[in-house]
Protein backbone atom coordinates (compact mmCIF):
# COMPACT_ATOMS: atom_id res chain seq x y z
CA UNK A 1 0.00 0.00 0.00
CA UNK A 2 1.02 3.15 -0.96
CA UNK A 3 1.09 5.89 1.82
CA UNK A 4 1.29 9.54 1.48
CA UNK A 5 1.20 12.07 3.99
CA UNK A 6 0.63 16.18 3.58
CA UNK A 7 0.73 18.54 6.32
CA UNK A 8 -0.61 22.45 6.72
CA UNK A 9 0.07 24.36 9.92
CA UNK A 10 1.36 20.89 11.99
CA UNK A 11 4.13 21.13 13.91
CA UNK A 12 6.94 18.53 13.21
CA UNK A 13 6.41 16.38 16.65
CA UNK A 14 2.65 16.51 15.47
CA UNK A 15 3.39 14.99 11.70
CA UNK A 16 6.16 12.51 13.43
CA UNK A 17 3.39 11.40 15.95
CA UNK A 18 0.57 10.64 13.22
CA UNK A 19 2.93 8.93 10.88
CA UNK A 20 4.45 6.69 13.78
CA UNK A 21 1.18 6.40 15.65
CA UNK A 22 -0.36 5.02 11.92
CA UNK A 23 2.25 2.74 11.01
CA UNK A 24 2.34 1.00 14.38
CA UNK A 25 -0.83 0.68 15.69
CA UNK A 26 -3.88 1.80 12.81
CA UNK A 27 -2.15 -0.13 9.42
CA UNK A 28 -2.54 -3.11 10.91
CA UNK A 29 -6.51 -2.89 10.61
CA UNK A 30 -6.17 -2.02 7.08
CA UNK A 31 -3.89 -4.60 5.61
CA UNK A 32 -6.26 -6.83 7.44
CA UNK A 33 -9.63 -5.34 5.41
CA UNK A 34 -7.64 -5.19 1.81
CA UNK A 35 -6.32 -8.80 2.32
CA UNK A 36 -9.00 -10.01 -0.23
CA UNK A 37 -7.99 -6.75 -2.67
CA UNK A 38 -5.14 -5.50 -4.35
CA UNK A 39 -2.72 -4.63 -1.33
CA UNK A 40 -0.53 -3.51 -3.01
CA UNK A 41 -2.59 -1.33 -5.51
CA UNK A 42 -4.21 0.72 -2.67
CA UNK A 43 -3.04 4.49 -1.87
CA UNK A 44 -3.89 6.01 1.18
CA UNK A 45 -3.81 9.80 1.38
CA UNK A 46 -3.75 11.63 4.99
CA UNK A 47 -4.21 15.02 4.86
CA UNK A 48 -3.95 17.25 7.99
CA UNK A 49 -4.29 21.01 8.64
CA UNK A 50 -4.42 22.82 12.16
CA UNK A 51 -6.78 26.07 11.94
CA UNK A 52 -5.30 28.32 14.52
CA UNK A 53 -8.58 30.60 14.30
CA UNK A 54 -10.81 27.87 15.39
CA UNK A 55 -7.76 25.96 17.83
CA UNK A 56 -9.16 22.57 15.43
CA UNK A 57 -7.41 20.08 13.63
CA UNK A 58 -8.90 19.10 10.72
CA UNK A 59 -7.99 15.68 8.79
CA UNK A 60 -8.79 14.63 5.55
CA UNK A 61 -8.21 10.46 4.42
CA UNK A 62 -8.63 8.97 1.10
CA UNK A 63 -7.98 5.50 0.38
CA UNK A 64 -8.28 4.54 -3.26
CA UNK A 65 -8.56 0.72 -4.03
CA UNK A 66 -9.84 -1.33 -7.21
CA UNK A 67 -12.44 1.32 -8.96
CA UNK A 68 -13.58 3.16 -5.87
CA UNK A 69 -12.61 6.19 -3.57
CA UNK A 70 -12.83 6.05 -0.28
CA UNK A 71 -13.28 9.44 1.37
CA UNK A 72 -13.91 10.67 5.27
CA UNK A 73 -12.79 14.02 7.06
CA UNK A 74 -13.01 14.96 10.73
CA UNK A 75 -12.64 17.68 13.03
CA UNK A 76 -11.04 17.62 16.70
CA UNK A 77 -9.12 19.45 19.15
CA UNK A 78 -6.80 16.41 19.11
CA UNK A 79 -5.01 15.34 16.20
CA UNK A 80 -4.97 11.81 17.17
CA UNK A 81 -8.43 12.19 17.58
CA UNK A 82 -9.34 13.55 14.50
CA UNK A 83 -7.05 10.83 12.98
CA UNK A 84 -8.83 7.76 14.48
CA UNK A 85 -12.86 9.21 13.64
CA UNK A 86 -11.77 9.74 10.02
CA UNK A 87 -9.99 6.13 9.91
CA UNK A 88 -13.52 4.60 11.78
CA UNK A 89 -15.38 6.06 8.75
CA UNK A 90 -12.66 4.61 5.92
CA UNK A 91 -12.81 1.18 7.72
CA UNK A 92 -17.30 0.95 7.93
CA UNK A 93 -17.03 2.58 4.32
CA UNK A 94 -14.27 -0.72 3.25
CA UNK A 95 -16.59 -2.71 4.95
CA UNK A 96 -19.54 -2.15 3.29
CA UNK A 97 -17.86 -1.94 -0.49
CA UNK A 98 -16.31 -6.11 0.93
CA UNK A 99 -19.77 -6.86 1.80
CA UNK A 100 -21.50 -5.73 -1.75
CA UNK A 101 -18.15 -7.97 -3.15
CA UNK A 102 -19.70 -10.80 -1.09
CA UNK A 103 -23.37 -10.25 -1.85
CA UNK A 104 -22.66 -10.39 -5.45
Amino acid sequence: MNIRFYFEEIKKADKEQLENYLKDKKLSRLTHLLQHGNLELAKFVVNAKYHRHHNVFLVRLGLKVVKHDLNAEEKSQNLLEAFDLALDDIIIQLRKLESLKHDK
